[in-house]
């Protein structure tokens, strides 16, 4: 198959952008051109473009003269990624209250979260997130605005890097499933206050979090 430079920059984007998300990548990792190349097989151009691109979402600094690396997590950006998720996500849950609850929305958060307990079990970090912005995701399905939260979501980095940092304190990850069996028990007995009140609190946690995150990986944060 024939890949043209637009097309081989969207490669190099999505896998430098799934490894930053995942923490493959490290932030503060350093990221030059010489071990990239071979990595990727293209020219420079596409690798150029596509930490542009990531450095438009806050995931890379490049630094002219200096280098490029992946960037550290910015709380400032946190807190606002953060805002834009729960205000997107209590508008949802009142529009989902409006058009009534279906009951395969029900289903699915309860498969959802028994395949987190089974991520949680093996200590899965990057399939319980998936899990959980796929559970998430259901809300907006359930009213028609499943593009808005895919949109929130891809300009999220920085909020879906310090979610997973959060998933490294086991106290953490397994206190996620019980808020979302909560949510859940919420849904089932059709209480829109109690729901979005758990999802403040569920959303807004990380606020108090935040401090035990930098603790233990300082080199991780601005």
């Amino acid at each position: 198959m024939f890949y043209n430079e637009g097309m081989l920059t969207d490669l190099v984007y999505n896998d430098l952008r799934q490894k930053i998300l995942s923490l493959t990548l490290k932030p503060g990792t350093e990221l030059n051109f010489t071990n990239l190349k071979p990595l990727y097989n293209v020219s420079i151009s596409p690798i150029r473009d596509a930490l542009k691109r990531l450095q438009t979402e806050g995931l890379v600094d490049i630094r002219p003269q200096s280098g490029t690396s992946v960037a550290l997590i910015d709380l400032a950006r946190v807190r606002d990624e953060r805002f834009m998720r729960l205000s997107i996500e209590l508008g949802a849950i009142e529009k989902v209250f409006a058009y009534g609850i279906p009951a395969q929305l029900i289903t699915n958060w309860e498969d959802s979260i028994e395949r987190q307990k089974r991520a949680f079990s093996c200590r899965d970090t990057a399939a319980f997130l998936d899990l959980d912005n796929s559970m998430h995701r259901l809300l907006f399905e359930a009213c028609g605005h499943q593009l808005v939260f895919d949109n929130v979501l891809a300009s999220s980095g920085n909020y879906h890097r310090v979610r997973m940092v959060s998933y490294l304190f086991d106290e953490i990850f397994s206190n996620a499933i019980e808020q979302h069996t909560a949510i859940l028990n919420a849904l089932k007995s059709g209480s829109k206050d109690e729901v979005l009140d758990l999802e403040r609190k569920h959303i807004s946690k990380m606020d108090t979090e935040t401090t035990a995150y930098q603790k233990a990986y300082p080199q991780y944060f601005k």
